[in-house]
């Protein structure tokens, strides 16, 4: 049942690309909780995303913006991967995939821009963007 609601869940869909993406944000978040240094060398190379707004769907928070500089789309509107941590400053945020360099919000007080995609209307178009 959870399957055709939330067909991720499925672990027929795992792949040694999502293993490697989650050992890699685990390794990140044992990091983050002892020593944030290593964050500065990480978004060294890290793309940017500017005018961006979250985007919340059944498969987690994403931001969606424009991006620069992003090793496999290069430059041009996306959506994010999963939302996993950001920078209460708000200079980055770590999503499954990789670590992004935060510009401009499109909305800076946070309250307007919030979007959502319903169970009834989000579908794989709705994944063209960040390395799904």
């Amino acid at each position: 049942m959870l399957t055709r609601i939330f067909p991720f869940l499925d672990p027929c869909l795992i792949t040694p690309e999502l293993s490697e993406r989650l050992h890699s944000l685990a390794r990140d978040c044992a990091a983050l909780e002892y020593d944030r240094s290593f964050v500065a060398d990480r978004l060294q190379t890290a793309p940017v995303l500017d005018l961006y707004v979250p985007l919340l769907t059944p498969l987690g928070l994403h931001l969606v913006g424009q991006v620069t500089q992003h090793p496999l789309l290069g430059s041009r509107k996306i959506i994010t991967s999963q939302l996993w941590w950001a920078d209460p400053e708000g200079h980055w945020a770590r999503t499954l995939s990789r670590f992004y360099r935060l510009a401009r919000p499109a909305d800076p007080d946070g309250l307007d821009h919030i979007t959502t995609s319903s169970l009834f209307t989000f579908d794989d178009r709705d994944l063209e963007g960040d390395d799904f």
